[in-house]
């Protein structure tokens, strides 16, 4: 079958030198397009890009080897021995890849095969990142292209409502979604700064290029026994320690416990080896936590943890195993990658939350739905779970929001949206602490952190280059 359309193979054949020069006027416009891509992707290793006429685009995307299907061989730029252009791909071509970028679909014969052939090829964890116009600029486009000549007129009319049902039908699923450029003419300092601010909410509908992330749909049931690790931070928590012998006596053997000791000053480290010795048949063990934050004692947990699946659960009891449960089936039978358990859905028990904790868990879980484009409710829960392989790709970016989060909830939501992860919200009851008290104290003070991170994480995942 034939990629490309005709008339997109005849147009870049017969008017290659008017194309070669408006991608030399237009360069500024590729780099741009080049560095959002690099702040999509995180120590990528291999790339296929699939291109017309705009293989350019490699020479500032970052990664150890870039594949490259260009419409017309007179394109090609051998200008690095990372880039490598190809006439066709295999299987082999793909499979070790883990992004595939799609900057050419308006041009391709067939996209709807293409894109089906893409997801049996690719491996589970990798992205495709699709390339499209905005449905505001497809007219516009069609009337400067009929002006100036730089590319096809006559191609796929591909708007994103269609695009989206093209997705689901080749088994694939969008996990993120954005637009850039506003102005795709190079005035100095103007384009940069129009640029970045048309990316905000409401001014990005404008914007000409649709970045959409799309992840490959599970078919089968993972069905290994798959390892889960408890990571469980504990900071003077000794009556609510013994609370967990009846909860983890019920569960298989596939579970570890990881009790991580945060310097307490009553007796909880000896409640934790009690545990310990009366169900030795069970896998638990405590690590010393450094005594800095809850944040540092869960990455430490998670560092040492053996599972395939992390769960982070709080040594306060105020969410339910059988509901952790269901969320970790949920993770395993679904085409999530990261569960964000919530406790805003289901009515909270008397006194399991503060009125003004209530306000600002609300008052976050807005903001993150506009940073993540998505529905989400509870920013601050502190259960979670995901799979650890994911974890490498999260922990890079630890802390790196602006300031330290001493929590640890915003680092891992931001980090598995940079990455590209699925982000699922499951409700769960959130019942009273039965002993001791929260250890979220300062409100306005973590209140101000928080916000500073929000606020950076923003700047970083949409404005900066």
């Amino acid at each position: 079958m034939r990629y490309y359309l005709n008339s997109s193979e005849n147009f870049f054949e017969k008017n290659f030198d008017k194309r070669l020069k408006f991608i030399r006027d237009k360069k500024f416009l590729f780099s741009e397009i080049s560095k959002f891509i690099n702040n999509c992707i995180n120590n990528s290793k291999e790339i296929f890009i699939f291109c017309a006429g705009n293989s350019i685009i490699a020479n500032d995307i970052k990664s150890e080897k870039i594949n490259i299907k260009e419409i017309n061989e007179k394109f090609y730029q051998h200008i690095d021995d990372k880039i490598i252009y190809k006439k066709t791909f295999e299987k082999k071509d793909i499979e070790n890849c883990d992004h595939l970028v799609i900057t050419d679909i308006e041009h391709q014969n067939n996209p709807a095969f293409n894109l089906l052939q893409l997801s049996n090829f690719m491996k589970d964890e990798a992205r495709i990142i699709v390339l499209s116009k905005n449905f505001f600029w497809i007219f516009i486009l069609y009337f400067l292209k009929m002006i100036f000549n730089f590319s096809p007129v006559k191609n796929n009319f591909l708007p994103s409502s269609y695009l989206s049902n093209l997705y689901s039908s080749c088994n694939l699923e969008i996990v993120r979604s954005e637009k850039i450029i506003a102005l795709p003419i190079n005035i100095p300092i103007i384009t940069n700064f129009i640029n970045k601010i048309f990316r905000l909410p409401i001014l990005n509908w404008f914007c000409v290029l649709n970045v959409t992330i799309l992840k490959k749909i599970k078919t089968t049931v993972d069905e290994k026994n798959q390892k889960i690790s408890f990571i469980v931070p504990c900071k003077n928590e000794e009556r609510n320690i013994p609370l967990f012998k009846d909860h983890i006596k019920s569960l298989s053997e596939r579970y570890e416990f990881l009790f991580g000791d945060d310097i307490s000053t009553d007796q909880t480290l000896i409640e934790i080896n009690k545990i310990k010795l009366e169900l030795k048949n069970i896998d638990i063990s405590s690590y010393k936590g450094p005594g800095i934050c809850k944040s540092e004692n869960v990455y430490k947990g998670i560092e040492i943890s053996r599972g395939d699946i992390v769960v982070i659960y709080d040594a306060d009891l105020t969410v339910s195993f059988d509901d952790i449960k269901f969320a970790i089936k949920i993770l395993e039978n679904s085409n999530a990658d990261f569960i964000n358990c919530s406790r805003m859905i289901y009515p909270q028990r008397d006194g399991a939350m503060k009125k003004l904790n209530f306000l600002g868990n609300s008052f976050f879980a807005i903001l993150f739905s506009m940073l993540f484009k998505k529905k989400v409710t509870d920013t601050l829960c502190g259960t979670k779970i995901f799979y650890k392989r994911d974890w490498i790709k999260i922990k890079q970016d630890i802390s790196n929001w602006g300031t330290k989060d001493l929590w640890g909830d915003y680092d891992l939501l931001i980090g598995a949206y940079k990455n590209n992860l699925k982000i699922l919200e499951v409700p769960v009851t959130y019942y009273e602490r039965t002993s001791g008290k929260t250890k979220m104290t300062s409100v306005f003070k973590n209140a101000l952190r928080m916000l500073y991170i929000t606020i950076y994480a923003f700047y970083k995942l949409r404005l900066q280059k």
